[in-house]
């Protein structure tokens, strides 16, 4: 009993030695970013110059603006991946995600997103559950129990709260920039015919499900008539499905099959056989 005791108690001291070294590190990683901060403090001018510079790449221009539905409209904004690119030009920000526990009882994890400019020390963070369920209008409620399911589940999640955070931190005038930028990339830079673009849209759409019947009636005119605005908005919507931040029921109406009437089949077999 006593040698089960002293055990524990070394294992104890074991535990909080391994704890205080880890948080001495953690306390040294800050002091020196800190530091590094206050010696190369960032150049606005040339940093948003960096910055309107990323948002001519047409690959990063195509992910730079996310859409959700919401009472008949469709609500757009800068990604996850913007305020990332947009943080990085702007320099001396750190970001990131973190899982601070899992409780397998309630079956969620505690998770924490946060953002912190380094060289005025305003932070943005948020603390916030996610349990292991999944949502669609279709199915309702799903437990989740595929680890891979939670992880892409969590971080999903963090990375919405995580845009919201570094966002905090940026000059507005920055992002509205930024996207404005981006918009112009996808209007202006593609050789290729609208009427081509426009298929390839579609037929992206197809892959996930989508009809194009379905994609006209969310844009409510047909594909012949689209412009450069439309297939933003299309872009936008794609992104968000692609990166399950929606589902394809968020955006588009479920096509009804049409109701076959037995007598005007029994017509056609009358005429047939006439």
């Amino acid at each position: 009993m006593q040698n089960e005791l002293v055990l524990k108690n070394n294992q104890l001291e074991t535990y909080n030695t391994q704890a205080e070294v880890e948080k001495q590190r953690v306390m040294q990683e800050v002091q020196a970013l800190v530091l590094v901060a206050q010696k190369c403090p960032r150049d606005e001018v040339k940093a948003h110059k960096r910055i309107m510079d990323a948002a001519k790449r047409q690959t990063l221009a195509e992910g730079a603006l996310y859409a959700y539905p919401r009472g008949g409209q469709i609500i757009k904004g800068p990604s996850i991946r913007t305020a990332e690119t947009i943080a990085k030009y702007w320099g001396n920000i750190s970001f990131g995600i973190k899982e601070l526990s899992q409780n397998n009882t309630t079956k969620e994890s505690e998770m924490m997103a946060y953002a912190w400019d380094l060289e005025t020390n305003v932070r943005q963070e948020k603390v916030f559950k996610v349990p292991y369920k999944r949502y669609s209008k279709s199915k309702g409620l799903t437990n989740l129990d595929d680890p891979r399911d939670i992880y892409e589940m969590t971080a999903n999640q963090g990375a919405r709260r995580l845009r919201t955070c570094i966002l905090g931190l940026i000059p507005t005038d920055i992002i509205e920039d930024f996207v404005k930028e981006c918009e112009k990339t996808l209007a202006g830079t593609n050789s290729k015919p609208l009427k081509d673009r426009v298929k390839e849209m579609i037929k992206a759409f197809e892959g996930l499900g989508v009809t194009q019947a379905q994609v006209e009636k969310r844009l409510g005119c047909k594909s012949s008539s689209f412009i450069e605005r439309h297939l933003v908005d299309l872009r936008a919507i794609y992104k968000s499905i692609k990166d399950n931040f929606q589902t394809i029921n968020d955006y588009f109406e479920k096509e009804i099959a049409p109701v076959e009437n037995a007598f005007d089949k029994q017509d056609e077999k009358d005429e047939k056989e006439k």
